[in-house]
């Protein structure tokens, strides 16, 4: 069956696992086959989690002092392979919509980013002393290049495969509360239990090897239990293409821009997305720097800091549920965005020696409202995903997800970028030993600067474009009641 998405024709409902008899697309699961698909939907996040977290904390650190790379060089490394890896988002969405396998659309490629996601953190944790910096920059960044692609190939499918599962959007908010659960625990394991075992072991060579190995192993096993969850769950096929199907790559790769651009709630959603990504990310690659040099404090410090922020982002999950069926998912997102913000901006009354209580206080704080962000933004980027649909007709679901990550990645290179350029601009001085050099005043305002100020500029950034998304999810659940009746 060709499952390119053009032109008139019926949705097709089957789901893609032989001798199966699938329940309508969209349809809401029953009994123990809808805990099994929370559940699933739970366990792909905590796979691409824990394998991000990791480097997002830790990476750009490693690089810069356990192997001596520059920061500039380094932030330069990371922009590259993150817009390399934002580019090929589209192509694995498109092509996951199109595939056709006895595992159906999805699932082959989870499968494959679980394996790819372990070998690029042993290959970057583990890098051997080449005895040439320019030989480790090469190094790095294929071992980030292997690690980005399947981060690409587990985040894409899983976010289609939670937007095609049911056409109730009270449901799929309950889907997105079980992602940003799996989301808390895979930073939990990403961030917390590697900042511990470097407390125990050292910031040596062996100790980030021995992270990388145990992270890889929770990624590949979370991914393994994802696809035996999520086999039966309610998916899509594309419409049967008639005529001409295949494309120019460039082609279609510019059909796919202007098909998100249209797409007004969708994009003002990701102008959104650009700004959270670029604050949170740069404020958690600077807090693995800040807690070293400024405040003179140990990784076991940095990784009580994350425990308390995915334990907070679990307990006020709840929390934010009732408050978006009551005040509106918009209303909350704005409120967390807010919150989120005011804490980064605490960090500029941090002094050396900072008590554990209020590093933990704003640890508390920081999870509660970075639970609300997740939750509420993937939550209305599903509401504008299914707005598509509403007004075409066309199931896309894989396309508009390797968008979400396109921009989450190129808001991610540009953090990174960024903030390695401004470090090697203020006179960051890198080593190969494992702790940091000691820094001038410069470097230290720098880091002070990513950790605060800039993270709060961007959630600030965040709030004002979501002043102008509309989209009434009353209106959107109306018209899509009508589209399926049609169908």
């Amino acid at each position: 069956m060709t499952s390119e998405p053009t032109g008139a024709g019926t949705i097709s409902r089957a789901i893609d696992i032989p001798q199966t008899i699938a329940p309508p697309a969209g349809s809401k699961p029953s009994g123990s086959r809808t805990w099994r698909i929370r559940f699933g939907s739970l366990m792909i996040p905590l796979a691409h989690a824990a394998g991000q977290n990791v480097v997002t904390v830790l990476g750009l650190r490693f690089m810069t002092d356990s192997l001596a790379i520059s920061a500039g060089a380094a932030g330069l490394i990371f922009a590259l392979v993150k817009i390399y890896d934002g580019f090929l988002d589209p192509a694995v969405g498109a092509w996951s919509d199109r595939a056709v396998t006895p595992w159906g659309r999805r699932l082959p490629f989870l499968f494959a980013g679980g394996i790819a996601m372990p070998l690029g953190l042993a290959l970057l944790f583990g890098a051997p002393d080449m005895g040439s910096i320019l030989l480790a920059q090469v190094f790095v960044t294929l071992a980030l290049a292997i690690h980005a692609t399947g981060y690409t190939l587990l985040t894409i499918p899983g976010f289609a495969m939670v937007v095609e599962s049911s056409s109730d959007p009270h449901e799929r908010t309950r889907l997105m509360a079980w992602r940003t659960y799996g989301n808390a625990i895979g930073t939990l394991i990403g961030s917390t239990l590697p900042a511990w075992l470097l407390g125990l072991t050292g910031p040596t060579r062996g100790g980030h090897l021995l992270l990388a190995m145990v992270v890889g192993l929770v990624v590949l096993l979370a991914t393994v239990v994802a696809v035996r969850l999520l086999r039966d769950a309610p998916r899509t096929q594309a419409r049967a293409a008639t005529g001409i199907v295949r494309r120019n790559p460039l082609v279609a790769l510019g059909r796919q821009v202007r098909l998100a651009w249209d797409n007004r709630p969708f994009r003002i959603l990701a102008i959104a997305h650009v700004f959270l990504l670029f604050g949170t990310a740069i404020g958690s690659a600077a807090l693995a720097y800040f807690t070293r040099v400024v405040l003179g404090l140990g990784d076991e410090v940095l990784g009580t800091y994350f425990m308390m922020a995915t334990v907070m982002m679990v307990l006020g999950m709840t929390v934010w549920v009732w408050l978006s069926s009551r005040v509106g998912k918009k209303a909350c997102y704005m409120a967390s965005l807010a919150l989120f913000g005011l804490v980064q901006l605490s960090w500029l009354a941090a002094a050396p020696g900072e008590s554990m209580v209020l590093v933990s206080a704003r640890g508390l704080v920081s999870g509660f409202a970075g639970g609300g962000m997740i939750l509420c933004a993937y939550a209305l980027l599903s509401d504008a995903v299914r707005y598509d649909y509403v007004q075409s007709g066309e199931r896309r679901e894989g396309a508009f997800a390797g968008f979400t990550t396109l921009f989450d990645k190129l808001s991610s290179a540009a953090a990174l970028a960024a903030m390695g350029a401004f470090l090697g601009a203020m006179d960051y001085v890198p080593s190969s030993s494992g702790q940091a050099a000691v820094q001038g005043e410069r470097a230290i305002l720098a880091i002070m600067l990513c950790e605060s100020a800039i993270p709060a500029a961007a959630m600030l950034c965040a709030m004002v474009a979501l002043c102008f998304y509309r989209l009434d999810p009353a209106q959107l659940q109306a018209l899509e009641n009508g589209q399926d009746s049609q169908a």
